[in-house]
């Protein structure tokens, strides 16, 4: 397989923005991402990801790994703790982490979604 180059600048640049699916009052975080397929399985991306600040529900599902390069948010997963987030930080997310988003200030982030191969 070939590596992937990635440039987030370019990526971002196209993608439209979009409120969240499920936002939990006001104001409305809108999000724009864009990826690219990482590997065979269609699930995997990489990209990057912007949101306003907001309050909503986390939909994905897989296993995330990500490092923030702007802004500050908060995540409370269903069942944990608030996790504080900000520049710089980097964060993995195991797959079925849901919770809840709050965005504090306008945030950025380059992730990789992808799916966890089962424990032997």
């Amino acid at each position: 397989m070939k590596p992937v180059i990635f440039q987030p600048e370019a990526l971002i640049s196209t993608a439209e923005g979009k409120p969240v699916p499920v936002p939990l009052g006001e104001p409305i975080s809108i999000v724009r991402s864009a990826w690219l397929t990482s590997s065979a399985r269609a699930t995997n991306r990489i990209g990057v990801w912007e949101c306003s600040p907001g309050r909503w529900r986390r939909q994905i599902v897989q296993a995330e790994f990500c490092h923030f390069l702007a802004g500050r948010a908060t995540f409370t997963p269903d069942r944990g703790e608030p996790i504080e987030i900000g520049a710089g930080d980097v964060v993995h997310f195991p797959e079925n982490s849901l919770g809840v988003w709050d965005i504090h200030e306008a945030s950025r982030k380059i992730f990789m979604v992808f799916d966890e191969e089962p424990s032997a």
